[in-house]
């Protein structure tokens, strides 16, 4: 089944509120296998709203508006809806009756405004809403199609959407005998940038008959998103497993999960499975590597430390650098990197220590130490590694993530040795 989304509201339309509502249905929906065809966004002019909804109920079997039930003036979507299809809204004595009883055991006066909230175009069905005072509607059009009405609160709308419209949809799925199978699998990747993935996997779809092939770059990784539908979930499963096989075998280690669990998930499942520990010195980073492994539930299981060493006197009177070392090479080095993580792993008896060290800018750079310079080194029982890294200058925020995710992947790939 199509579906088309719609977010109706100024503040929507003019970026004074994200549209969270929309990415979660349209994620809900793509999960269970309908095809989300277009998201709508308009204001509150009724004129609008009609023409969204003429145009989304054309190119949809089913369509989903988020917003504009409430009692005030601008609140226009059953009026849209009323207009779009010729039909008469109604007062629902039974709706008016549950409205006022909410209004009550809130100890709130009911205004005669809030009345608006118990009408319903003629042939449509109320959509019980426990969490707030304006139902939603559904109403089956002649030909088939279906029109579903939301209250925008995310607190309303996304119980709503999960309790009553996708059950809906099913069934409806279900009448229509479209009982394909449909399955999704997302291969995390870090290492190389979205074209250079996508050059590495080929023309994967062509390859591999069946299969829907996607790319997400969601800085500072990459999703390669494999999707298929079939006869049978037998069937999806055979594509999805040779399509996983091909990106496996041309990818390699670049590829960290295909589970769902994040970098800093993988590597600190790695360590407990060890039982290895880690520590950090950081200096460029501020504590974000940090921030993204204790941001995982039980990373005390692994991590012990995370010492932020921002100024150089912090490096060497908490990590033992020496002085002199500093004074000859820079804190932003291979030398001075070397001995942070000796001394991290010193101080905290962990079994592998990582540092950072490095120019996020926007200034500190110089021809020989430009914006974007990291040094990265772990050291380990059998010694230290380093690797000197040039990363792109976006913004600080860009350097940042790029640099602790580099060295969360150098603990996985050490791991996987």
């Amino acid at each position: 089944m199509r579906v088309s989304l719609i977010s109706t509201g100024e503040e929507i339309l003019r970026g004074e509120v994200q549209d969270t509502n929309a990415t979660h249905a349209a994620a809900l929906l793509d999960l269970h296998g309908f095809e989300v065809v277009r998201r709508h966004t308009c204001g509150d002019a009724l004129a609008d709203n009609v023409s969204v909804l003429l145009l989304a109920m054309a190119e949809a079997d089913a369509v989903l508006v988020c917003g504009g039930l409430g009692p005030t003036v601008d609140d226009r979507t059953l009026d849209a809806l009323g207009a779009a299809l010729g039909l008469p809204l109604l007062e629902d004595p039974a709706l008016l009756a549950d409205v006022r009883r909410k209004f009550e055991a809130m100890g709130v006066d009911m205004t005669p405004n809030q009345a608006r909230q118990a009408r319903l175009p003629a042939g449509g069905e109320s959509i019980p809403n426990p969490r707030g005072t304006a139902p939603g509607v559904r109403l089956a059009r002649s030909d088939g199609r279906l029109v579903f009405c939301l209250p925008g609160p995310p607190g309303e709308y996304r119980p709503m959407l999960e309790e009553a419209v996708l059950p809906a949809l099913e069934a409806e799925r279900v009448r229509r005998g479209e009982r394909a199978a449909h399955g999704q699998r997302v291969l995390k990747v870090f290492g190389k940038g979205e074209g250079h993935v996508a050059h590495l996997l080929g023309d994967l779809e062509a390859a591999v008959p069946g299969l829907v092939l996607g790319y997400r770059a969601a800085v500072p990784e990459i999703h390669v998103k494999l999707r298929s539908r079939g006869p049978t979930p037998a069937a999806v499963a055979a594509v999805l497993d040779e399509a996983e096989r091909w990106v496996r075998e041309r990818l390699g280690i670049l590829v960290f999960s295909a589970d769902g669990r994040s970098l800093p998930e993988v590597v600190l499942d790695a360590l407990v499975a060890r039982r290895l520990k880690l520590a950090a010195a950081e200096s460029c980073t501020g504590g974000l590597l940090a921030k993204l492994l204790t941001d995982v539930p039980g990373a005390s299981r692994a991590f012990v430390l995370s010492a932020v060493t921002y100024a150089n006197e912090a490096k060497t009177a908490v990590l033992g650098v020496r002085a002199e070392l500093l004074a000859a090479h820079g804190a932003v080095s291979e030398p001075v990197a070397r001995a942070m993580a000796e001394g991290a792993r010193r101080v905290s008896g962990a079994d592998l220590a990582l540092a950072l060290t490095g120019i996020a800018g926007p200034d500190g750079g110089t021809p020989e130490k430009p914006v974007g310079l990291v040094h990265l080194a772990l050291a380990h029982a059998g010694g230290t590694e380093h690797h000197r890294r040039q990363f792109p200058y976006r913004d600080r925020d860009f350097v940042r993530a790029l640099a602790a995710h580099a060295a969360l992947d150098l603990v996985r790939r050490h791991l996987a040795r």
